[in-house]
């Protein structure tokens, strides 16, 4: 992937961060049992979007911590729709997908990143 597509992918998921944080927030004002966890996360998905956009660098620690906290936490509601009698958590499902894609994202353009900081070596006998 060119930088430019690095970048634009990234910027992609501040928006899709983003987003969830509207979900999130809509579900946290209607009041139902969990509308602080849901603020919560208003929080979070709206400081990660911001560190995405803002301070990309900064993001792979925030990241990975969301990411492991989501991945525990959808991986099992996932497994608990599959197993128990009612409808399949395919939101889930989406979380899954997005943040492993977002760490590996973010993985690539710093490590690109990366090598175009650093001078390259002078061959030996240079």
């Amino acid at each position: 992937m060119t930088p430019l597509r690095l970048r634009l992918a990234r910027l992609t998921c501040a928006g899709l961060l983003a987003l969830t944080a509207v979900h999130h927030a809509r579900l946290a004002w209607s009041g139902g049992a969990h509308a602080l966890r849901h603020g919560l996360f208003v929080g979070l998905n709206l400081a990660l979007a911001t560190l995405l956009v803002v301070r990309p660098r900064w993001a792979l620690p925030a990241a990975a911590l969301l990411a492991a906290q989501q991945l525990w936490s959808h991986g099992r509601d996932l497994l608990d729709s599959i197993r128990d009698p009612g409808p399949f958590d395919g939101a889930s499902v989406l979380v899954l997908v997005f943040f492993p894609a977002l760490l590996t994202l973010l993985v690539v353009e710093r490590r690109r990143a990366g090598t175009r900081a650093r001078p390259r070596a002078a061959p030996p006998g240079s």
